[in-house]
């Protein structure tokens, strides 16, 4: 607090000490105790610091020597002043008495008049050999004394206005040594100065400034907080009593503001109460240190502070650092393979090429990129670039041509290979290219480069190059990026490892597009080719048939036996006997039935007797009807319905996307049109369980019974599933994906076998190979991706655990025991919560038990539905 703020306009320069109702008693002792040490350090403060300059060049220097004996006593002088005057002010001795002004104007008259007269004469002497700063210091001193003295004596050399907190100058001398604001000293760290009093300021700048700090000040608290938010502090010296914003609002304000409150303070302050060093170490200061303080001790608090402030800063880089990672994981992830579904489904060349320069452009967030395409001739051709900070876009779909050369890729004097550019080196060696800094590397000709720099005002600083390769591994381009940008400042930064493989990943999806862009053009020009040589055959054939006479002949010939044959035609002789019973012959086999419900077309494959209950068969995830028809010869005494669920097999996909909800309603509707008086028989495997049981829950009164191999209940899939299947799920929910796996899976087969034997099957699985293949067909089967996707979830996102219980439909459960899809958890479940379900589990099976062990499997079955429906209810 600046000590004028305290005077009133009459000539007592201190508060009333008796009979002020305002203010309590140790308000009155606070504020007095402050006004009269503020002086005192600026005595003890300036001194100590003329000591150690005067004692660091003292030898050899008889003009500092002499200097050292007055400086000495004016520092003993003032250490004596700062004893007797917290003698004097104890609130402890005191207790509720007000201290006696004139004692201690007795106490402290003789330390003053030291301290005056030896800074008359270290002024004169400091003078005499040409030490201004010294004797401005020693007027510094001076001042301090007489403000003392003046604060208890009353003596009054000036109007408060004029001298309050003034720090004296030398004659002409215009301005303070010390310029608020503005930082001096190493880039030890920034400290920032909060202090009302000038002389404060300036001392404490000083000092901070011979420690090797860099200092900025400011006169009150709405001042710092204005200079915090606007440039970067590591520490900031905090005065408490301040007229415009003291120092506790300043911390409240500190802590308040997301972006300062980890700043650390330290409070310095004339006040010495425990009250006030406790109330500021709660609102938030690191540390609390009473002035005049000892220079070694503030050295050492600040040096913790800044320690503590770096290991947060350190903290937080560090958390940043995961943060980008964990966000540059997930783009390799959820942004990277969806560019390259993008790029393999672009069907423009040069929208293509484009679309590679600028995606990667967006996954780094750098400022320029160029594609360069290899040539026949063994070139680098420059086909794409991109500047967005000049505005640049050249090649691609812009129409506008680059006027560069393209890059040699060998010496056409030596045939050396050219690795002297940073994209020849990436497209010879195979391998890329991270340089942090063009201006400070000397391995590559950045020669081109700069000249265009210095032509367009631009700084090409940190590049990264990334080759392209083909299926077989030859190089077919280079992707080379320039000026990775800091996401947070904007700042040029060079590529980072991550960056370098998010690179490299989409650069691998990129050259796939390219190949396979190029050989669908090649594909279509061999087609092309082909129609021509096939419209060239026909017209042959067609001009040798009209001119061949004797095919015209034949056909005369044909055409009059024809003729005779109908008018000599006699009656049709008697067709012959049927053998008995031919008329109750059965008609085919499977006999495929289309049924609407809800206008949505269900293909269904019949058998059995076409009298008999009704058994609806519902496959599972990612096959078709066939998976159920090992079970159609054991269930010829019903109306076996063998469902195409829509999007699987023959029939049409919704129009929604699909859901178990859905599919358990169109079943349901599936029932009521086909055997509107009687329950059904059910028969699911695997989602078709889960369909089954929901149905269970939602419609009991249209099923009679149900019988469920490998049901999903849980939708927790196994691990392996999960590891394996959802990745190609969540891409074959894009349609263009779908497609492109599909096309790629019926190259590829052996990719299938590696994901579908190991979780589906037994290790010792009795499945037949003819089988096998059906089912592989029915996995990958063209076009049904996206629903397939679209049921994995719905299974992964349908939780009937703690449901189950309820349902009182008779239920036989069958389970291979080395089922990798669904595994034995979901049994346990059933076991421990749906009594009214009979549970089997069958050794050396998989998810595939109607197949693997048909005869065990069948043999439960015929058991469960030879039960009579009576005896059922009672055990169930």
């Amino acid at each position: 607090m600046d000590s004028s703020d305290l005077r009133s306009p009459a000539t007592t320069p201190l508060p009333p000490t008796s009979g002020d109702a305002a203010q309590k008693p140790g308000d009155r002792l606070r504020m007095l105790r402050h006004e009269l040490r503020t002086p005192v350090n600026h005595i003890i403060g300036y001194s100590e610091m003329l000591l150690e300059e005067a004692e660091d060049s003292a030898p050899g220097d008889d003009a500092a020597t002499s200097l050292l004996e007055d400086l000495r006593q004016i520092h003993a002088s003032g250490r004596q002043l700062l004893l007797r005057i917290n003698d004097a002010l104890d609130p402890a001795r005191l207790g509720d008495q007000q201290p006696d002004l004139a004692v201690i104007r007795v106490q402290i008259e003789a330390p003053l008049d030291h301290i005056l007269a030896y800074s008359a004469t270290l002024a004169a002497r400091a003078s005499a050999t040409g030490r201004d700063d010294t004797a401005l210091d020693a007027e510094k001193i001076a001042a301090a004394a007489t403000r003392l003295r003046e604060l208890v004596v009353g003596e009054q050399h000036a109007p408060p206005d004029e001298r309050a907190d003034e720090i004296p100058q030398p004659i002409g001398q215009g301005q303070a040594p010390h310029e608020p604001h503005q930082p001096r000293g190493t880039a030890q760290g920034r400290l920032l100065v909060v202090d009302d009093n000038a002389m404060n300021r300036d001392m404490l700048s000083r000092r901070l400034e011979r420690l090797g700090y860099q200092v900025a000040s400011a006169g009150g608290g709405r001042a710092a907080l204005e200079l915090l938010r606007r440039h970067p502090f590591d520490l900031a010296l905090l005065d408490i009593m301040m007229p415009d914003m003291d120092g506790y609002q300043v911390l409240q304000a500190l802590q308040a503001d997301d972006e300062l409150r980890h700043l650390p303070v330290i409070v310095l302050s004339a006040l010495d109460e425990i009250e006030s060093v406790v109330r500021c170490i709660e609102m938030g200061a690191q540390d609390y240190l009473p002035k005049p303080f000892d220079p070694v001790l503030l050295n050492a608090r600040i040096d913790a502070c800044l320690e503590k402030k770096r290991l947060h800063d350190q903290e937080v880089r560090f958390l940043q650092q995961i943060t980008r990672e964990k966000k540059r994981a997930d783009d390799l992830l959820n942004v990277v393979i969806p560019i390259g579904v993008a790029l393999s489904a672009e069907q423009h060349y040069h929208r293509l090429l484009e679309k590679i320069v600028v995606e990667a452009m967006k996954l780094c967030g750098c400022d320029g990129g160029t594609l360069y395409l290899r040539t026949d001739e063994d070139t680098l051709a420059f086909v794409i670039m991109r500047t967005a900070s000049l505005g640049l876009a050249l090649g691609g779909t812009t129409r506008a041509g680059i006027p560069l050369a393209p890059l040699p890729l060998a010496d056409q004097a030596t045939g050396a290979p050219a690795t002297h550019h940073t994209v020849t080196q990436a497209a010879v060696t195979g391998r890329p290219v991270n340089v942090a800094d063009t201006y400070s590397s000397d391995e590559f000709d950045f020669s081109g480069t700069h000249a265009t720099d210095a032509a367009t005002g631009y700084r090409s600083v940190s590049v990264l190059a990334v080759p392209l390769r083909d299926e077989i591994g030859c190089v077919i381009g280079v992707l080379q990026l320039i000026n990775a940008q800091d996401p947070d400042t904007g700042a040029v930064v060079p590529f980072d490892p991550g960056m370098q493989q998010m690179i490299e990943s989409l650069s691998a999806l990129a050259s796939a597009a390219l190949a396979a862009y190029d050989r669908e053009q090649r594909l279509r020009r061999q087609i092309d080719d082909l129609r021509i040589e096939v419209d060239e055959v026909r017209k042959r054939k067609q001009v040798s048939e009209i001119t061949e006479t004797e095919y015209f002949q034949s056909l005369q010939a044909q055409a009059r036996r024809m003729r005779e044959a109908r008018q000599d035609r006699a009656a049709p002789p008697a067709a012959p006997a049927q053998p008995e019973g031919a008329e109750d012959a059965p008609a085919e086999k499977h006999a495929k039935t289309v049924y609407t419900i809800d206008g949505q077309d269900i293909h269904v494959y019949e058998e059995g007797n076409p009298r008999g209950q009704v058994a609806i068969l519902v496959h599972g995830w990612s096959s078709s009807w066939f998976a159920m028809s090992p079970l159609l010869p054991q269930l010829s005494r019903y109306r076996c319905l063998a469902v195409d669920l829509p999007g699987y097999g023959d029939s049409p996909s919704l129009s929604e996307r699909a859901s178990i909800e859905r599919y358990v309603e169109l079943l349901a509707g599936l029932i009521r049109q086909v055997s509107p008086s009687r329950p059904v028989v059910y028969v699911g495997h695997s989602m078709g369980g889960m369909i089954g049981v929901m149905m269970a829950l939602r419609h009991p009164e249209l099923l009679e019974r149900m019988a469920l191999l490998c049901p999903t209940i849980s939708g927790r899939l196994s691990t392996r599933i999960n590891l394996l299947v959802s990745p190609v799920t969540m891409l074959e929910r894009i349609d263009l994906a779908s497609k492109i796996i599909a096309r790629l899976e019926k190259r590829r087969v052996s990719v299938t076998d590696f994901m579908m034997r190991p979780v589906s099957f037994a290790e010792r699985s009795g499945i037949g190979e003819r089988d096998y293949r059906r089912i592989r067909e029915d996995v990958r089967r063209p076009g049904q991706g996206k629903v397939r996707a679209e049921c994995f979830w719905a299974m992964r996102n349908n939780n009937l655990s703690g449901k189950i219980g309820g349902i009182r439909v008779p239920t036989l459960v069958v389970w291979g025991m080395e089922d990798n899809t669904v595994p034995l958890r979901d049994a346990s479940i059933i076991a421990d919560e749906w009594p009214h379900a009979e549970l089997r589990v069958i050794p050396k099976a998989g998810h595939w038990p109607q197949f693997e062990v048909p005869e065990l499997t069948l043999r439960y079955l015929r058991g469960f539905l030879s039960t009579p429906t009576k005896l059922l209810n009672v055990q169930f």
